[in-house]
């Protein structure tokens, strides 16, 4: 009896142990403070979708997270800068960052003087920077790669000796925009020095095809410039656009044009424009990256620095001594066939 007694006894101080231990975690977990760094909806519609995606699964993971938002123009890169250092003031230790101008963090030197604060890119990796703790983002150059291939298929589908190619890609203040242009040159490049892909506007490096932002106004003006290289009513093969908003932009500079067959274009993002404009012939395809997976990994991450557990990244970025992993979402080729 005694022995019967002493077990249960043994056995309800063991679970009261764990359901401390439990309450602590999970105590510890609400009690640090997650800030969370976003672009508004000025240029770029996901970032409202990416909000509402880290806005849900931080609840679910029950952190105590604050949202900054500012405009994707650079008063709004400067005014980012101003939030992130008052999510540092106000105790933040774990920050998630989709950079507007990633020099201007960079400038900034906050990170280099707050060495305990974890920062997670989301999306948007900041470059030559070692305090950065983490990077849950999409292969930037294989979205490059898929674009690029896509035009090559169609390319050797056609049978023509030689087609015409022209380049819409993002700001430098997007260091993505850059590795989206390198992908997609990994395997267009031999084409164009062989001349079986011919550049009329001979705008081939990324300095001469960036556009100024990822507006739509931008993406047209762009289009316009690479038209002057053309005769009236005639139009490049293929455009490469890096994303759907440079697209919509050709395509209301082609439409400007006269021109009503409309060349392959690609574009990024899946965005409900870039959806009617496929279903409606005048985007080729688009990329999906999954966004909600984006912000699951977000999650995770933040949850594994919080409570000292590991997560198994995709690779690793070297950044002077520092390697910073990085965790991948899906990313998903989308045509006609896809709606």
């Amino acid at each position: 009896m005694k022995k019967h007694l002493l077990g249960k006894l043994l056995l309800f101080t063991a679970l009261a142990l764990q359901a401390t231990a439990c309450v602590i975690i999970v105590h510890d977990s609400k009690d640090q403070k997650v800030a969370v760094l976003l672009p508004d909806t000025t240029i770029i519609d996901r970032w409202a979708a990416d909000k509402q995606n880290l806005k849900t699964v931080m609840g679910k993971y029950g952190f105590n997270t604050t949202f900054y938002i500012a405009p994707e123009t650079a008063e709004g890169a400067v005014q980012q800068v101003d939030q992130l250092r008052e999510a540092i003031k106000d105790g933040a230790k774990y920050i998630v960052l989709t950079a507007i101008d990633y020099t201007k963090i960079n400038e900034s030197g906050l990170l280099e003087q707050n060495p305990d604060v974890k920062l997670v890119c989301h999306d948007r990796f900041v470059p030559d920077n070692p305090h950065i703790t983490y990077i849950s983002s999409t292969d930037t150059k294989e979205i490059g790669r898929m674009q690029a291939m896509f035009l090559l298929n169609h390319y050797h589908s056609s049978g023509a000796k030689s087609m015409t190619i022209e380049f819409l890609e993002g700001p430098e203040t997007d260091i993505n925009a850059k590795d989206y242009f390198e992908g997609a040159m990994e395997l267009l490049k031999k084409y164009i020095d062989n001349g079986n892909l011919v550049v009329k506007s001979g705008k081939k490096d990324y300095s001469q095809v960036k556009a100024d932002s990822w507006d739509i106004a931008d993406g047209k003006k762009s289009m316009q410039n690479r038209l002057d290289s053309y005769k009236a009513g005639e139009r490049p093969d293929m455009v490469l656009a890096a994303n759907d908003n440079l697209a919509q932009g050709a395509i209301e500079a082609l439409t400007a044009a006269g021109i009503t067959d409309m060349p392959i274009i690609t574009g990024q993002d899946n965005t409900t424009m870039a959806q009617n404009n496929i279903k409606d012939g005048k985007q080729a395809m688009t990329i999906d990256k999954n966004l909600n997976d984006m912000a699951y990994n977000t999650a995770l991450i933040i949850n594994s620095l919080i409570s000292h557990s590991p997560v198994q990244t995709s690779q690793h970025i070297s950044v002077g001594e520092e390697n910073i992993p990085v965790l991948y979402s899906k990313i998903t080729l989308m045509t006609i066939d896809s709606y």
